[in-house]
């Protein structure tokens, strides 16, 4: 009878943990998606939401949230103004992030030395 109450104790403090952090998951996605004001807010509440039918899933919707927001921004590093990462330049404040190719016209990383777009020496400063 003692074991059986105790099994029912654990098992009850088990759900109520997936359960606590599931909501918790659920608040933060959606507060910090507000933040970031990103207007996919309510849908990413929704996906988080989806683990409290299949509770394995549980860290899923997080990872994929911190992937897709974080994955594909950056940060200007003049006015902090969040930026893609494909921009030439900064459309607040006008810095300009990357180098031009002098004969397409793409966007270059500073360690190449040809341009992949047009096969083009970039010549160094």
């Amino acid at each position: 009878m003692l074991i059986v109450s105790r099994q029912i104790i654990i098992t009850f403090i088990i759900f109520f943990l997936i359960f606590f952090f599931e909501i918790g998951q659920v608040v933060w996605i959606y507060l910090d998606s507000k933040k970031r004001e990103d207007k996919r807010g309510i849908l990413w509440s929704i996906l988080a939401i989806t683990p409290i039918f299949l509770p394995m899933l549980l860290p899923l919707p997080l990872i994929v949230y911190l992937l897709v927001t974080r994955a594909f921004s950056t940060k200007c590093p003049n006015c902090k103004v969040k930026i893609s990462s494909k921009f030439s330049s900064c459309p607040s404040c006008g810095c300009k992030l990357k180098e031009k190719c002098k004969s397409c016209g793409s966007p270059l990383k500073d360690e190449w030395k040809y341009c992949p777009y047009c096969n083009d020496k970039i010549e160094g400063e």
